[in-house]
């Protein structure tokens, strides 16, 4: 089943060429990892999905609707957005407060949290071990909390598509591992669709079964982490540009890929 059509997608900022001719196809059952060189148009092809961007050219299909059309809470009951957890000025909402705003779509205008929406918030706050946190502020939180409560409340909102903007930014190994957790038990849980930022090479190859990889303002590669595999290193060259090499585990599996020096 697709759930997203992206074509011919252009996206400018002023006369600031963003994106160009960007097209892909996310269907039910996938995990997509986005990956680019910094400035390469990945955060705003994310939020152009999110409907947070105006694009300039193109379409976007979401369930068969069109994107440009779609109203915004409809939106919200098919795709969630994760920013990424740096500093920001929160208002002084309890975590469980917060996670509650996920249920936003559901909820008619001054509409108080029914059971439903209390069962679900807890659940969600189970599924990513945020639990534990329902009574702290927001402002109080560290970079690894908040990416976590997050990513509960993208859960309360129960969409079937979760787009995240490098989740594991700015994040030590044990929380970057506990991100990492936390999505894959969201997929299994719930089939949820991952599109996902990162500039870790190794974990798009390993834990994602699609990669969409952008350079130049357009998609060089959209499609499995297998086909992507065969490629080795030299597509890895064409989108970095930078040189590549493939090495593997004692064991002789799971080849992973190692960036070399700068070209002179």
């Amino acid at each position: 089943m697709q759930l997203i059509e992206v074509k011919n997608l252009d996206y400018s900022f002023g006369e600031k060429c963003v994106l160009k001719d960007i097209s892909c196809q996310i269907y039910k059952g996938e995990t997509w990892s986005i990956i680019g060189k910094n400035g390469a148009g990945k955060s705003t092809l994310i939020k152009c999905l999110a409907g947070l961007l105006p694009f300039n050219k193109g379409s976007i299909h979401i369930q068969g609707l069109d994107g440009k059309t779609l109203r915004p809470k409809d939106r919200a009951k098919i795709i969630a957005y994760v920013p990424q957890a740096n500093a920001r000025n929160f208002a002084p909402y309890t975590v469980f407060d917060f996670v509650m705003l996920g249920r936003f779509p559901y909820q008619g205008l001054m509409a108080f949290p029914s059971d439903h929406d209390v069962k679900i918030v807890n659940n969600a706050m189970d599924l990513t071990d945020t639990k534990e946190l329902a009574f702290r502020l927001m402002p109080t939180l560290s970079g690894g909390e908040l990416q976590r409560v997050f990513l509960a409340g993208a859960v309360a909102q129960q969409t079937p598509v979760l787009l995240l903007d490098e989740p594991s930014t700015f994040l030590d190994p044990l929380h970057q591992e506990l991100i990492r957790k936390t999505l894959q038990r969201i997929h299994d849980e719930f089939g949820t669709v991952l599109l996902t930022i990162t500039h870790d090479i190794n974990a798009a190859l390993s834990n994602f079964t699609n990669v969409l990889a952008i350079a130049d303002k357009t998609v060089l590669f959209a499609g499995t982490t297998s086909e992507f595999r065969k490629q080795g290193p030299h597509i890895l060259e064409k989108v970095f540009s930078l040189k590549f090499s493939e090495e593997k585990f004692d064991n002789g599996t799971k080849p992973f890929l190692i960036p070399q020096e700068i070209p002179s």
